[in-house]
């Protein structure tokens, strides 16, 4: 009896499991409906991560069974029964405690009780999502904050007792409730949602195959197809991880067919795909989180990503281009493939979506409203215009209604360890603390304090999601780069690029590794093959910052010639990584591309002019050794 009783639960629990995800993104959906609304603060976001929470313990539970792992079972059962008290104490208390006096008022013995069960919960779950670094770093800020009187300078402070810990984290506002956790429940699961059901529906294959029929005929093909690609499923993804694998599967194997090294395959996969989370219209979760601590809108921050967007790809692009022009690969066929034209007949609709989007949020709705209408209209149209879809509508939507709340679980983790380690950091003032020391260790100059926030950013985002290290940055870092003189909207974009520029870099580069198995080649010879062909996106940063212009700000006269200085510098920077340009490249000529290139960073005209004549004496001489090169093989 005990073997039929195991597959039956193993069964009933996974369908409950279903059930309760394909419930929070038709909960989700509906509070978004204009309108209409979610219910207050107090009660949404608490709803939101509690069925998230019971989507994760419950998956986790199904596997412990299917391997007779009952104390695991019990574990996540308990876990489970945690976040769901914790959770509806706070949604029946919700008057209560709005109305409370923060660290006046004294906490009853049951929520200290709840309150150190969502702390172990969240622990938990970040164990299982992210992994232990984040943990490690949530467990040193809560140490920091009770033993801070123990410390010296500049890092003292008074200390604060568990009990203040625990009510900052369960009761406040700005603790696991802070904004970014506001900011997944309100606006990011939407696109998320509109993600899953854009895959759902084909989108993956669309957008390869469209991306092929523009650059079949190019030469090297294949890996221009893997930047185009990317860069149309990263407007609407996200994810570079997820970028790869979708996208990935179809590019790597063509670009190993067409000639490329399976290394060099891989980095370009997953160069190109770290420039999702920077790409609009939805761009990672991080430019959401930026909507708070700026104070600007959704659309604001896509029209100043643009620019930096174009020139990531026009980085990675340069890089490829070049790298086939060595490997002398010749352009495919364009036979291979239907026509360009079939292909938008068969599933064009799926851009409709994405400019009902962006309509919509250009029309004043709020990203939730948006975000509604692009669902709606994508669901309408795949389910009425595809004929493929249409056949299995059910398991369309289905797909999507229960892998949203699973993509969306490491993301809202992230936000609430990352609300709780941003309260702690108001709490000890250690973010004023690490201001200080900025500009100590840079003695005030900017470009050096940059390079330190940039080596904190990439470090800090190699063991956790962007969300989460740019929470943390954003309140460690931006202040210090805010009294440096650096626009507060300056300061956040330079640190949303530098996270995500963590996926690429060695030794924790998610999207490398994950480019690595799908091609199956040496993980470390890929990361340095992404960190090659991307070696310019590491200048980017640096150029809007000098040169406010590239995020939209000044006359359109400054702007455009901002951005074509800025473009010709990462095409010099490009050269210089790949070492080719009509020919192999000597290493002064390297060099000179290179300073060059760093010439173009700086927005000031001396500069532009030094780096335009080094880039064109370079020109010059490599013009004059195809001439030669060309008359010495002449008979």
């Amino acid at each position: 009896m005990a073997d039929l009783a195991e597959p039956t639960a193993k069964s009933a629990l996974r369908s409950i499991v279903q059930v309760v995800a394909a419930g929070l993104s038709l909960y989700q959906l509906i509070v978004a409906y204009p309108g209409l609304g979610a219910p207050r603060m107090e009660v949404h976001v608490p709803i939101h991560l509690m069925i998230l929470l019971v989507v994760l313990f419950g998956d986790h539970a199904v596997i412990a069974i299917s391997h007779r792992r009952w104390l695991s079972a019990i574990w996540d059962g308990v876990l489970i029964a945690t976040t769901i008290a914790t959770c509806f104490y706070l949604m029946l208390n919700a008057d209560t405690i709005a109305n409370r006096f923060i660290f006046a008022d004294p906490l009853f013995l049951k929520e200290k009780i709840l309150g150190f069960g969502i702390l172990v919960v969240m622990l938990e779950a970040a164990r299982r999502t992210i992994g232990w670094v984040l943990v490690w770093l949530t467990v040193v800020f809560l140490a920091y904050t009770y033993f801070g009187n123990y410390l010296p300078e500049p890092f003292y402070h008074e200390g604060f007792a568990v009990e203040r810990i625990i009510e900052l984290t369960y009761l406040t506002p700005e603790g696991l409730w802070n904004a970014p956790l506001n900011v997944t429940a309100n606006f990011i699961f939407l696109f998320v949602l509109f993600g899953s059901l854009l895959l759902a529906s084909g989108a993956g294959n669309f957008f390869t195959e469209f991306a092929y029929a523009l650059t079949v005929r190019t030469t090297g093909g294949p890996a221009k197809t893997a930047v185009a690609a990317s860069a149309f499923m990263g407007m609407l993804s996200g994810s570079a991880a997820a970028n790869v694998v979708t996208t990935g599967s179809f590019t790597i194997p063509a670009m190993k067919k067409a000639g490329y090294r399976r290394e060099f395959a891989a980095g370009v996969e997953a160069c190109a795909s770290s420039g999702g989370q920077l790409t609009p219209p939805i761009m990672g979760t991080a430019a959401f989180l930026m909507v708070e601590f700026v104070g600007i809108s959704y659309t604001e921050i896509i029209k100043m990503a643009i620019i930096p967007a174009v020139l990531y790809f026009v980085a990675v692009f340069t890089s490829v281009d070049l790298e086939a022009r060595r490997l002398k690969l010749q352009p495919g066929l364009a036979d291979a493939t239907p026509s360009f034209w079939a292909i938008v007949g068969k599933r064009g609709y799926l851009f409709v979506p994405v400019v009902v989007l962006l309509g919509f949020l250009y029309s004043g709705y709020t990203p939730s409203g948006a975000g509604f209408w692009a669902v709606v209209s994508l669901g309408v149209l795949s389910l009425t215009i595809d004929r493929e879809n249409r056949r299995k509508a059910i398991r369309v939507v289905w797909a999507a209604l229960t892998e949203a709340p699973r993509v969306m679980v490491p993301v809202s983790v992230a936000c609430g360890i990352g609300g709780i380690l941003a309260g702690l950091i108001t709490l000890t003032g250690l973010g004023v603390n690490m201001s200080s020391i900025i500009l100590d260790l840079s003695s005030g100059i900017v470009t050096i304090a940059l390079v330190l926030t940039m080596i904190a950013a990439i470090v800090l985002g190699m063991g956790m999601p962007t969300s989460g290290a740019y929470i943390v940055l954003a309140a460690l870092l931006a202040p210090g780069l805010y009294k440096l003189g650096l626009t507060d909207v300056a300061s956040h974009m330079f640190i949303i690029f530098c996270v995500s520029m963590s996926t690429l870099t060695p030794p924790v580069a998610i999207a490398s590794f994950a480019a690595a198995a799908v091609a199956d080649s040496h993980p470390w010879r890929t990361c340095l093959e992404g960190v090659r062909l991307g070696l310019s996106v590491y200048i980017i940063p640096f150029m809007f910052v000098f040169g406010p212009s590239l995020l939209g700000f000044g006359t359109f006269l400054e702007v455009t010639t901002t951005f074509i200085t800025a473009t010709i510098g990462v095409v010099g920077l490009s050269i210089s990584a790949i070492g080719w340009f009509r020919l192999p490249l000597k290493v002064y000529e390297r060099l000179l591309a290179f300073a060059g290139a760093v010439c173009m960073i700086s927005t000031d005209l001396t500069t532009d002019l030094a780096g335009t004549v080094l880039l064109a004496s370079l020109f010059v001489l490599v013009a004059v050794r195809a001439r030669r090169r060309v008359q010495a093989d002449e008979p």
